[in-house]
Parts: structure tokens; sequence; C-alpha cells
């Protein structure tokens, strides 16, 4: 039998793009991966500058539950929330705090909302434990007051009401 003889003409075609040297081209590739990256990085920068200015805030206060936005004057959150009750500075921050101390209850919270430029920035709450110092200067907790005690029960059954029997 006979064995395969394949012509070098034959094996040319074959081998050649192993043998051939061919000149670079340029290739579109190169320049869109280059493309692509700085297209998905600006996209980046843009989605993680973007801040949203209306950002709500929920507040459970004395009077019930209060939504302040981001963004709001002083004077609206004033007509929201009532009259602050402190204020401080804090770098270029200017900060009220809203809520109502007491020591009448086991504690409290107090709301710190920081304004810059005259638009609302920052809330934070802060929870405080009512205690109180004595005159021999030991701290201890605030004194609640008792509750009244609830009126004994009748001796008839739950619910129903007693009538004299004739």
């Amino acid at each position: 039998m006979g064995s395969i003889d394949v012509g070098t003409a034959q094996r040319g075609v074959i081998f050649r793009a192993y043998t051939e040297q061919r000149s670079p081209r340029f290739q579109l590739r190169y320049l869109l991966y280059p493309a692509a990256l700085l297209f998905i990085l600006g996209l980046g920068v843009v989605v993680v500058s973007y801040r949203q200015e209306a950002v709500p805030f929920r507040l459970d206060t004395y009077r019930g539950l209060r939504t302040v936005r981001r963004g709001m004057s002083p004077q609206d959150v004033k007509g929201i929330l009532g009259q602050p009750i402190a204020r401080e500075r804090r770098g270029n921050l200017e900060c009220f705090q809203y809520g109502r101390p007491s020591i009448k209850v086991p504690y409290y919270t107090l709301h710190t909302l920081c304004y810059e430029d005259g638009k609302l920035r920052e809330v934070s709450a802060r929870r405080y434990n009512s205690w109180v110092v004595t005159s021999d200067g030991a701290i201890s907790p605030a004194p609640l007051e008792e509750e009244e005690p609830a009126a004994p029960p009748s001796n008839g059954p739950p619910g129903l009401a007693t009538t004299p029997q004739p």
C-alpha cells in the first residue's frame, strides 16, 4: 500500500498560516476596548456623584411620625417639627435639636438636624436615659410616676351586669 505523498505545493497551502510573515494591520478592537472601558468608568463616576436631594427622613416625635426631606430650609422644618430646643455649630454645619427631654420617662430621643448653606444635610437621633443625681452625689434612674392601681374586680361574673333579685 502506499504512503500518502503530499507535495510541497500542497504542504505550503496547508501550513501557510505558520510560515507566512504578515504585516500587522490596524484592528478596530484595539480602539473599541479602551473606549468601552472609558465609557464604563465615566458612567460609574456620574452614577456615584449623583446625589438625590430630596431624601426623606422619618422622625418619631412625641407628636407622632414626621417626615422631613434633604434640602429643606430651617423654616420648613420648624413648621413640621416645631421649635428646636437647642442650637450648635459643627464646623460649617448649623445644627438644631428637637425632642422633649423628661425625667418622667425612662428614656427620650433627641433628633439633631444639621444644615449647610440653609439646606438640610444630616439627620441623626440619639436616645438618652433619664437619670438623676441626688443631693449626696449618687446617680440613680429617674423616679417614674406610679400608675394608679386598677379598680378591684366585682364579685359577679365578668362582663355581666348584676341586677338585684326580688
